[in-house]
């Protein structure tokens, strides 16, 4: 007798009357004869852990059956799992319940994905039978991986919770900072990722970390759904897995051996520490051989070869300037010395801002300092600027502040430019006296900029107060490490001096801002960052010690939103030096997606070859490129601007 296709079925064991209709669903279809059906309920585990024979029955069966009715996080990691391990997936939910099917479509991640909308046992029976999955072999990982993609470098994903708590912030630091290349997954950049996207990006991942939110924080349900899915996705890959919660948390059954619950976020931190320092060594092992690359591609088809790249520059900022194509906003910013460069999501601006730096780099009479903060509160500096109600008190904190955060960052990136060289290259006097300076002050040079900001704003909101302007003015200094910071321009100045430019490049400012702040002192903020940049050169020129000259450049990539907002609040608004980045142009367009299928393993050898192979000629009575000239742009379905 040939064995019948067996079949697993995932469900919570609440609301009782949803887990009865699946429950007898199961029976009508397994004394149907035709497979071997199961649920987690009639698992028998002899005093195993309950988790190791579901796990053990999802590896086993063919096709596996989730309701998601309850986006309950037990079954959203078993989901995972068995994705992983290539099952075909059978989905049930009941959109008689309102609240179900809303919850479901706010989850975004399976809503491309058919399901069975039965609200009782007989209708999902008629369903199972009418869909036969037990006799299909697709399954939705082979589906969505993208073969083509090139191995990448041993990378750490790290999906950030829906709220921006200050574990998640902190964590997002310092994953950004470790010594492995990382993705960071975070709702504020893209709300909802798709399902490939997670499939992709964990399939090529070293690590991965989720971060769930506890029942009191908002959007705990749809956040902690995602992250129990991705997290059971990577347990089926095999990748090393943390998974952190927010106290109080209730651990589901499924993680409970691989989940940290932390009250405060240095727990988080060193949560994350005991667990990442071990795999480090191990990580840096993953690198792939090119042989190893073409033994990856053997047998793919030429399709499966074609590499889009990814959704936002930042997950690829050290290959985007293999395909980027210039526009006349990129040759503006190249010349610019003091401008705002604004546009909406997707027009470019992080990847202008990655292909700046690998341009102006070229140059070695150039140094360029990139700042790009990974997560910081913005509550402190608002409450800092309205505590300071007098405009030129206001205005003196905001430059004090600004020249602290460059001047520190042009110290730490001279230093790690200098560390950067061969120890046989030798060093001048300037530059061990920097490196001297910065590693006997490393504490308040070294950290990542969001934690400079944080310090410096914390210690500012905790000054004494004056009763004169001087004296208030003499306390921001004391409390900015006083005569440290011109020591410290004193040991740059000797670097800087006579480079051909010195350029400051700016971008995730906004980040952390939102439209119900009081954006009016979010503004004094940004709009004093370009007066500080022309003061800096001035500072030097002026200095009697300083011998040279200091060619500054500040470039600062805003979103247009924010920027439409905080405008108004400007002094001066014509005189702010302010730039638009668009992207309307359709031969652009065609141009990107041509380096796109040439940086690909196509074997290609002209552009003509990509529309010869890959499109049809027309498009009703029009030629393929007119057709997306035409309804490229108005369909926005350029990516990234780059």
């Amino acid at each position: 007798m040939d064995t019948l296709p067996k079949c697993f079925v995932a469900y919570p064991s609440a609301p009782l009357a949803r887990a009865e209709a699946v429950e007898n669903a199961i029976d009508l279809v397994g004394h149907n004869g035709v497979v071997d059906i199961r649920g987690w309920k009639s698992l028998f585990p002899g005093g195993r852990p309950i988790i190791s024979r579901i796990l053990e029955e999802i590896r086993e069966c063919k096709c596996f059956i989730a309701d998601l009715t309850e986006l309950n996080p037990n079954v959203l990691f078993e989901l995972g799992y068995a994705i992983a391990h290539r099952k075909r997936i059978w989905l049930l939910l009941d959109t008689s319940i309102d609240r179900a099917k809303l919850d479901f479509n706010r989850l975004q991640l399976f809503t491309t994905i058919g399901y069975n909308g039965a609200s009782n046992s007989h209708r999902i029976v008629e369903g199972f039978f009418k869909d036969r999955p037990y006799l299909d072999g697709t399954n939705l990982f082979e589906e969505l991986l993208e073969r083509g993609r090139k191995p990448i470098r041993p990378t750490l994903v790290y999906l950030k919770a829906q709220e921006a708590t200050e574990s998640s912030n902190r964590l997002a630091r310092k994953v950004s900072t470790t010594e492995i290349a990382s993705i960071i997954d975070d709702p504020a950049e893209i709300a909802n990722q798709p399902l490939s996207w997670y499939i992709n990006r964990i399939d090529a991942a070293s690590a991965v970390v989720c971060h769930l939110l506890s029942s009191t924080h908002a959007n705990w349900q749809a956040n902690n759904a995602k992250q129990a899915f991705a997290a059971g996705l990577a347990h089926g890959l095999g990748k090393p897995l943390l998974m952190l919660a927010h106290s109080p948390y209730e651990t589901p059954l499924d993680y409970r051996d691989l989940l940290k619950v932390s009250e405060t976020a240095a727990q988080a931190e060193h949560a994350f520490d005991e667990w990442f320092s071990p795999l480090i060594e191990s990580i840096r092992k993953q690198e792939r051989s090119a042989d190893a690359y073409q033994e990856k591609l053997t047998g793919r088809t030429t399709l499966e070869l074609i590499n889009l790249g990814e959704w936002i520059a930042e997950d690829e900022s050290q290959e985007i300037s293999e395909y980027f194509i210039p526009t006349a906003t990129y040759k503006d910013a190249l010349r610019a010395n003091h401008s705002i460069f604004v546009g909406r999501k997707g027009t470019g601006k992080s990847a202008t801002f990655f292909k700046l730096h690998d341009e102006l780099n070229k140059d070695s009479r150039n140094h360029v300092c990139l700042i790009k903060p990974v997560a910081y509160e913005l509550e402190g500096v608002v409450q800092l600027l309205t505590k300071t109600t007098e405009r030129p008190e206001a205005g003196y904190l905001v430059e004090a502040l600004w020249k602290f955060l460059i001047s520190t960052e042009l110290a730490k990136s001279l230093y790690s430019r200098i560390n950067s060289r061969p120890v046989y290259s030798g060093r001048t006097g300037d530059e061990r006296e920097l490196v001297e300076f910065v590693e006997t002050n490393s504490s308040w040079i070294m950290p990542e900029f969001s934690i400079r900001l944080e310090s410096a704003i914390l210690k500012l909101l905790s000054m004494p107060q004056a009763t004169t302007l001087d004296g208030h003015r003499s306390n921001i200094s004391e409390q900015l490490h006083g005569d440290m910071l011109p020591r410290l321009k004193s040991v740059i100045g000797g670097l800087i001096a006579n480079r051909n430019r010195i350029v400051v490049l700016i971008d995730n400012l906004d980040k952390a801002w939102d439209q119900n702040q009081d954006l009016s002192r979010v503004s004094d903020l940004l709009f004093g960052l370009l007066s500080v940049s022309k003061r800096i050169a001035t500072d030097f020129d002026r200095d009697p010690n300083f011998h040279g000259h200091i060619n500054f450049s500040l470039i600062v990539f805003l979103r247009s939103d924010i920027y439409a907002t905080i405008i108004k609040y400007a002094h001066e608004r014509d005189k702010v030096p302010v730039r638009r980045m668009s992207w309307d142009d359709s031969t652009l367009l065609l141009s990107v997606l041509e380096e796109r299928f040439m940086k690909s393993d196509l074997g290609l050898k002209t552009t003509d070859e990509i529309w010869q192979k890959f499109f049809s000629a027309t498009v009703g009575s029009r030629s393929i490129k007119q057709y997306l000239k035409d309804t490229g742009p108005s369909c926005r379905t350029q990516r990234k601007g780059s």
